[in-house]
């Protein structure tokens, strides 16, 4: 520092380089242990096996659906005449292994 300078403005000076130091020194620590927890969840994940998808996962959705906007147009669905022939042709369809297209 120069000569001139009071000694409260070096006090100041050097008073402000220590805590901008002992932030920085604060900062990084967090930084590098969010890093290190992440990287450490990071292999936990990967030796875990993935999770099962939970059973009948379109069939909720189906049902959220027509939970939220309503059953729809009653006048596309099936009567109870019409889907058993539909589920009979489908069963013959199966049995017969003929692939479908």
């Amino acid at each position: 520092m120069g000569k001139g300078s009071s000694p409260f403005v070096q006090i100041a000076i050097y008073g402000g380089l220590a805590v901008a130091v002992i932030a920085l020194a604060i900062i990084g620590g967090i930084v590098l242990s969010v890093l290190n927890d992440g990287e450490n969840h990071k292999d936990a994940m990967m030796m875990s096996p993935p999770p099962a998808p939970p059973p009948g996962a379109r069939m909720r959705a189906m049902s959220e659906h027509e939970e939220v906007y309503g059953r729809g147009n009653s006048h596309f669905d099936l009567s109870k005449k019409e889907k058993a022939i539909f589920s009979s042709l489908a069963h013959r369809k199966m049995m017969s292994g003929k692939p479908s297209r």
